[in-house]
């Protein structure tokens, strides 16, 4: 059997399968990014939530996408712990990034982009990543994603930028006023996730025309951070996984069109993709 993981900094899915990768099981853990998690942590989540009528033993493959595995001097105890929990596995560790463009792209040449509450992208040989983008996270980058859309909007918010229809309208559905907005943002655990979460208000109300050019002008910028970088750009196909790319694609589309890129690619299950990805090669 082969096990499959993508993992998030929250989340965790796993998708076991028989050697011809077709699925037996599926279970979810905590996230195991290994920047916040400890290797007895990892091994317990896993144990609490591995299905009983699947012995770990009897894995004989684990592929592990997840987020905080771009470096190997970060993840020796991610792996530690996978190598006790599935003792008789082949363990193969990968960058969530990685991850996408395996499983948008499969085995083609292209430029894969994650535009979730975070985003990057790199362009892809078909195997591995050729070139990263520079990603300096949501307080410094992350132009297109659900932090960055959702910091325009609390601006614009803030300072009484937007009309007073669609000001009392965030007021009635979000509560959040300049005091929440401010102790979230400045003293809150996640504000990427807070932020981020202005995207369902936003995706409600897209009808609006103020909103339409805030989520417009954000992916412009997305573009020209992550997709313009890279040389010959629109001869490549560019693939999506994240949910701000899904439910605002309708905005993606037409400025992909305007740069000249041809053909786009979404997806909203990367690991039925990573799956599929080791199919076609033999599950190396």
């Amino acid at each position: 059997m082969y096990i499959f993981a993508d993992s998030g900094s929250t989340k965790t899915l796993w998708v076991i399968t028989d050697s011809d990768g077709n699925k037996l099981s599926e279970f979810r853990t905590i996230g195991l990014n290994p920047y916040f998690v400890t290797k007895q942590r990892i091994i317990s989540s896993i144990n609490e939530h591995y299905p009983d009528k699947l012995d770990p033993l009897q894995i004989d493959k684990v592929f592990f996408y997840g987020s905080g595995c771009g470096s190997k001097d970060n993840f020796q105890h991610l792996r530690d712990a996978l190598n006790e929990y599935f003792f008789n596995a082949t363990i193969r560790i990968f960058s969530d990034m990685l991850g996408t463009a395996r499983a948008v792209l499969k085995n083609e040449i292209g430029i894969a982009a994650i535009l979730g509450t975070g985003t990057n992208s790199c362009l892809y040989n078909g195997e591995s990543i050729s070139q990263n983008a520079i990603s300096l996270g949501y307080i410094l980058g992350d132009e297109g994603s659900g932090a960055y859309i959702g910091k325009m909007f609390a601006k614009l918010y803030l300072e009484k930028r937007f009309t007073k229809e669609l000001t009392e309208k965030i007021k009635d559905e979000t509560s959040e006023d300049h005091s929440s907005i401010l102790s979230a943002v400045y003293s809150g655990q996640h504000p990427n996730r807070f932020l981020a979460n202005f995207c369902l208000f936003i995706k409600r109300h897209i009808d609006e025309p103020q909103l339409q050019e805030l989520v417009s002008k954000s992916f412009e910028r997305f573009f020209d951070k992550y997709v313009l970088i890279f040389k010959d750009y629109q001869n490549y196909p560019l693939g999506f996984c994240g949910s701000i790319a899904l439910n605002f694609k309708e905005f993606i589309e037409p400025i992909a069109e305007s740069y000249g890129i041809k053909k786009l690619l979404f997806t909203n299950n990367p690991i039925d993709g990573l799956i599929e990805y080791h199919k076609l090669n033999k599950f190396a």
